[in-house]
């Protein structure tokens, strides 16, 4: 190695210590989600069970060599774990070629489900719908099919739009969703088209996959990055939406005929709601894994990285047909210093205070009886004067689950507190008591209650002694049954 060498050596070790100071000192930056080391990333993609680890795939960026300015590509990034919790960063699975046939790098796609070899499906901008297999137990290596794309962009209108695809094997035949729209009349909404084949290279178009109903989603809606997969007695179709605003929705209904037949919409996202562009896997216990990318709202050009995973979820049915979405067991591992609280008053509009309790990676599970209170909960990163604080409120009588961020930053202008409310339905059911499963994780909040609602928000509090845990009730009395606290131990080095 010449000077000059040894010397764009040293700057680039020098640079590289730079920005993993400027990553780890960033008091916003997640401790134990599943994040990439840098950079931005969006869609979560393909996720693969395969050989006992749980690969997850999701749009990163790299720079394009063959362009002096500054731009970047969508490429498929690659994480993997045995555990759910500990995360192996890869290199990426899927690169654009950089011949200028694929200017606009590589966009969403998915893992065909019970195909013989893992095997991706993925859209390339101006070509259409592409696959790419592996032989690599680590999947490490993959080998696009050299009649890709096999569904080309059409020359001519077609009901079809060719755009984010996803796919699964039955039998002899593999199937796949296409596109996010359909333009057949009467299926206006949020639509996908159903393809088949016998070979994963010639695909039939058959029709539209479903009809959406003005009743449960809007026009403007859409069905992008879909997944559709049996789940008890129901089948799923969860999908991302673009308009009017980011998030996850979801129907349960039959799948008959080469048709789905919609009987339950659902959200994972309402306005102000940070997470979008889901994603499942089965993996080896027969559990329906699900995650989800959690957006940034800062430019990630300032801090060095953008947005994070979702904790891994179970997703299941209860025996009345309704979604139940539960943390990961594995994720108890991370548990430290456990604390315990039961039989907890809280009087009318009254606040306790919990100074045992306090941080920002923390797991928090509590039981409340709503008593007559028209609103209780819990407050997270609490300033010692309550001028920050986030609170996660349960309205029995409103049938209401939200988050409260009027006060989660200092600065925010009325319109900023507006935007990032965030509301969801929820219902307590007759003698039921409250039960919150609330994961706090520096600008990540993610809660769950009674294992049927989920709710994600992204909260950026300014002080660094925002940190409390409070306990309330609003318009009456409510009780504590039992209060569970862990700090979480971090997986993210930097």
């Amino acid at each position: 190695m010449n000077a000059k060498e040894n010397k764009n050596t040293m700057e680039s070790v020098r640079r590289a210590r730079e920005l993993r100071e400027k990553l780890w000192s960033d008091p916003h930056r997640p401790r134990y989600h599943l994040m990439p080391p840098d950079g931005f990333w969006n869609d979560i993609n393909g996720t693969i069970f395969w050989k006992g680890r749980y690969h997850v795939f999701y749009l990163g960026r790299m720079p394009n060599p063959e362009v002096v300015d500054d731009e970047w590509l969508p490429v498929w990034d690659h994480s993997s774990s045995r555990d759910l919790v500990h995360w192996v960063h890869h290199s990426p699975g899927l690169v654009p070629v950089f011949d200028g046939s694929m200017p606009k790098g590589l966009y969403s796609g998915d893992a065909i489900e019970n195909a013989p070899v893992p095997t991706l499906i993925y859209h390339v901008p101006g070509q259409g719908t592409c696959i790419a297999t592996s032989e690599d137990d680590q999947l490490i290596q993959w080998t696009p099919l050299a009649e890709n794309p096999v569904i080309p962009m059409p020359e001519q209108a077609t009901d079809y739009v060719v755009f984010d695809p996803c796919a699964w094997k039955e039998g002899d035949t593999y199937y796949a969703l296409i596109g996010n729209k359909n333009r057949a009349p009467g299926f206006d909404g949020d639509c996908t088209s159903l393809f088949k084949s016998t070979d994963m290279i010639n695909w039939e178009y058959l029709h539209p996959f479903y009809k959406s109903d003005r009743r449960w989603t809007e026009e403007i809606e859409d069905c992008a990055c879909p997944d559709f997969f049996p789940l008890g007695d129901k089948y799923m179709l969860l999908m991302h939406g673009h308009r009017p605003y980011g998030q996850v929705h979801y129907y349960l209904g039959s799948y008959e005929d080469e048709r789905f037949y919609p009987e339950i919409h659902g959200r994972m996202t309402w306005p102000g709601g940070a997470i979008c562009a889901p994603e499942t896997l089965l993996d080896g216990k027969g559990r329906r894994i699900f995650w989800g990318w959690i957006r940034e709202q800062r430019p990630w050009t300032d801090t060095g990285w953008a947005s994070v995973a979702s904790l891994p979820c179970v997703l299941s049915l209860d025996q009345g047909g309704t979604l139940n979405i539960q943390p990961a067991p594995e994720l108890e591992a991370l548990r430290l210093n456990s604390r315990r609280q039961e039989n907890i008053s809280l009087d009318q509009d009254s606040e306790i205070d919990l100074p045992e309790i306090r941080g920002d990676c923390l797991e928090l599970l509590v039981e409340m009886e709503s008593g007559d209170a028209r609103e209780l909960g819990v407050k997270v990163r609490c300033s010692p004067g309550g001028e920050e604080q986030t609170a996660i409120v349960c309205c029995p009588s409103a049938a209401l689950l939200k988050v409260e961020l009027e006060k989660s930053a200092e600065g925010l202008t009325e319109e900023e507190r507006r935007a990032r409310t965030q509301g969801a339905p929820f219902q307590l059911r007759d003698g039921e008591t409250l039960k919150l499963r609330i994961f706090l994780d520096r600008s990540v909040l993610e809660v769950f209650a009674n294992g049927r609602q989920y709710i994600t928000q992204r909260i950026y509090p300014t002080r660094s002694d925002s940190l409390g845990v409070r306990l309330f009730a609003r318009g009456g009395s409510a009780s504590v049954r039992l209060l569970k606290a862990w700090d979480m131990e971090p997986t993210n080095s930097w």
